[in-house]
């Protein structure tokens, strides 16, 4: 019988497997807490950047509307411009089930007009329960926050 036999024994791999285990239980975890918070953080900027746009480009063609579209892979603003004169465009992603809110109403079109109030536009009505300053949201994975426009 030989003496000089290599590789490993069962024992070995058996205790190699079980940190394996160990540190899988500890990373996944975290791993997908991470996720989770990544995804939440670009819902809120995303849903800021499209807000923002949506006045910027108000302000600087005479009038603007977002419409929201939710889908089962994303939620995708598209920012447009109101006057005829001019034509832009802007779509602006966030992950799927981000939800727009102003004043607690959900979002799926809002016109301003070249000084930033609210107006009515063919699809787009103005919300009965408006207050002011307009207060804008984002519901994403449960969690409603505040989108400061300035």
């Amino acid at each position: 019988m030989k003496l000089d036999q290599k590789g490993f024994t069962l024992i070995e791999l058996m205790v190699v497997i079980a940190i394996l285990a160990i540190i899988a239980a500890i990373a996944i975890p975290n791993w997908v807490e991470e996720v989770q918070q990544e995804n939440r953080n670009e819902a809120i900027d995303n849903t800021r950047s499209a807000i923002q746009q949506l006045y910027i480009t108000a302000l600087t063609t005479g009038g603007a509307y977002i419409s929201t579209g939710y889908g089962s892979s994303l939620t995708a603003y598209t920012v447009r411009t109101t006057a005829s004169a001019v034509s832009a465009v802007y779509t602006i992603h966030a992950p799927s089930g981000a939800i727009l809110y102003l004043d607690s109403s959900q979002v799926s079109c809002f016109s301003i007009d070249g000084k930033g109030f609210p107006t009515t536009t063919s699809g787009c009505s103005i919300p009965t329960n408006l207050t002011y300053p307009l207060i804008w949201s984002v519901t994403y994975d449960g969690q409603n926050v505040p989108i400061s426009v300035q």
